[in-house]
């Protein structure tokens, strides 16, 4: 396959730098991996052909530079027509030195887990699942039926590549039949359909520890997507969210909540009970209240772990106006205001 038919698989040009060819490989490789396409059963090919683009041009980009510092040396010189084998090396792929493709890691797969606010807090343990395409035990990940072979693609007669116009360009876009491969599978395997993976899922026993903040990351290594050409699997990550609480929020390693006390409570005081992450506390308010007014539980936040002590629970007290007052109730507050006025009435008297 040609350099230039390289840059066209991954949407790129001879122009791009190496680093926007990179961006632009993760991105469709993420796409088209086939443990992320389940139900396609032309991933596995394309996901190949993206990976041979990407490393067949990493590989032809890192020769260039090395010719190239090795012919501006001081006691080195190539020949002038050097410059055009590097465009007939990028473009149509004549110069076959280099590395061959190397391995490459298996797609890192992410399972978002949602847990409760105390859940969070206390700790939990749990069990997930998740999808795996492991390859197939009766084909070794082939596709292919027992006692068969690759069949060369009738379409493209094995080259991967449309015929197109004469000359070095001959070859045309990358073949719809075989993807790319040059060979197809004539005779599936039962078991896979010819896929070369079996759909699995596997359970993971998870262990959330207390005090888990909301977008904590738990990482099983090597439970991911299978690596390609016998690279190394990825990994499995676990985002934690962490559900808001009705009454608690969390502030760092303090937990705060808003009390809502009457009218009546705030200005004579009194004991109140407050939930608390392990029940309630009982507090005596002072008369006279204000809304706003803060206290603290002290060690009754986010617990601690072994070198961090735990938070504070902190209060914020929220007095609350009655409505929708009863005759007794409002002859009761008039009778209030009135008192509340009679020494601002006699001092101005004075």
């Amino acid at each position: 396959m040609s350099a230039l038919e390289y840059y066209r698989i991954l949407g790129v040009t001879p122009a791009s730098t190496l680093e926007e060819i990179r961006r632009r490989y993760r991105a469709l490789a993420r796409q088209c991996h086939p443990d992320l396409n389940p139900d396609d059963p032309e991933a596995p090919g394309r996901f190949r052909l993206i990976v041979e683009a990407f490393e067949a041009i990493q590989a032809a980009k890192a020769r260039t530079k090395a010719n190239r510092t090795r012919r501006h040396a001081g006691n080195y010189r190539r020949p002038r027509f050097t410059d055009k084998e590097f465009v007939f090396e990028e473009f149509f792929g004549i110069n076959q030195e280099g590395a061959p493709l190397s391995h490459s890691a298996g797609a890192n797969f992410r399972y978002d887990l949602e847990i409760s606010f105390m859940a969070a807090m206390k700790g939990m343990g749990t069990v997930i699942a998740v999808d795996h395409q492991p390859p197939c035990h009766s084909c070794r990940g082939t596709g292919l039926a027992a006692g068969t072979q690759y069949a060369t693609c009738p379409e493209c007669q094995g080259r991967g590549l449309r015929f197109g116009g004469p000359g070095l360009l001959r070859f045309g876009p990358v073949c719809e039949r075989c993807r790319g491969l040059g060979k197809i599978v004539a005779h599936p395997c039962r078991h896979c359909g010819g896929t070369g993976s079996c759909q699995h899922q596997r359970e993971y026993h998870l262990r959330i520890p207390p005090g888990t903040r909301d977008g904590a990351r738990l990482c099983f290594e090597g439970e991911g997507g299978a690596g390609f050409r016998d690279g190394p699997p990825g990994n499995l990550e676990v985002v934690i969210h962490v559900a808001p609480h009705d009454f608690f929020a969390r502030v760092g390693n303090d937990i705060h909540c808003k009390v809502e006390v009457s009218f009546a409570e705030a200005a004579l005081g009194g004991a109140i009970r407050i939930p608390t992450l392990d029940g309630f506390q009982t507090v005596n308010l002072p008369q006279g209240t204000q809304s706003g007014w803060t206290f603290r539980f002290h060690g009754a936040g986010v617990p601690g772990g072994p070198h961090q002590p735990p938070g504070d629970q902190v209060n914020e007290v929220i007095v609350t106006t009655p409505q929708n007052l009863s005759p007794w109730q409002r002859s009761l507050l008039l009778e209030l205001g009135r008192l509340d006025r009679e020494p601002l009435d006699r001092a101005g008297h004075e």
